[in-house]
């Protein structure tokens, strides 16, 4: 497993694809290569989602809450891959099992936030100016994190309420089989890169 990277015509389109697998240890490279995406395509085993979903929701949320994606409003493509296996949920499913773990990261991230507040507030009571400076930069890094939040306070996360067009689909890039396969994925990139 590795980073891969090269340029590409998809539907008479010159394109740099850059391939980053999922595991934490790329997760420096994935945050480099974010900033200058132009779409994102990130993809799902269909048929493992339900045993890896809180990694995968993980993931997404990070690179979701990346304040150069939801500057650039940037695309997503959810592929819900593997389609060909019986076993395989539907991309319906894999949908509703990201949402739903995505507004559990929301809270437990946005409580793990406000407690950080609260004893931040607690031992700045007592602080000397010293104390208070460095105070300060925390009370900036603390709102660059909050600013982290994904979709409507008091409302159960949703694709739907991010800035980010998200669209999900199906695919099965096993040859032979016709669900999805490349075609859709490179109409995609192709309308996205040329929008």
């Amino acid at each position: 497993m590795s980073v891969n990277a090269a340029e590409a015509s998809v539907n008479e389109s010159r394109v740099y694809l850059v391939d980053v697998p999922g595991h934490q240890k790329y997760r420096l490279d994935r945050d480099s290569y974010l900033p200058m995406a132009r779409g994102i395509v990130f993809v799902v085993d269909s048929i493992r989602i339900a045993e890896t979903i809180r990694p995968a929701a993980e993931l997404l949320y990070d690179i979701l809450a990346n304040g150069k994606v939801q500057a650039h409003e940037t695309p997503l493509l959810l592929l819900c891959n593997k389609q060909d296996d019986p076993a395989a949920l539907s991309n319906a499913r894999v949908q509703a099992l990201l949402e739903d773990e995505i507004d559990r990261l929301r809270t437990t991230r946005q409580a793990g936030l406000d407690s950080l507040r609260t004893a931040h507030l607690a031992g700045a009571s007592g602080a000397s100016g010293g104390a208070a400076a460095a105070g300060d930069e925390d009370d900036l890094a603390a709102d660059e994190r909050s600013s982290d939040f994904l979709g409507y306070e008091g409302k159960k996360f949703s694709f739907e309420h991010l800035p980010n067009s998200v669209q999900v689909s199906e695919s099965s890039l096993v040859l032979g089989h016709d669900v999805g396969g490349l075609e859709h994925i490179e109409r995609w990139i192709s309308d996205t890169v040329n929008s």
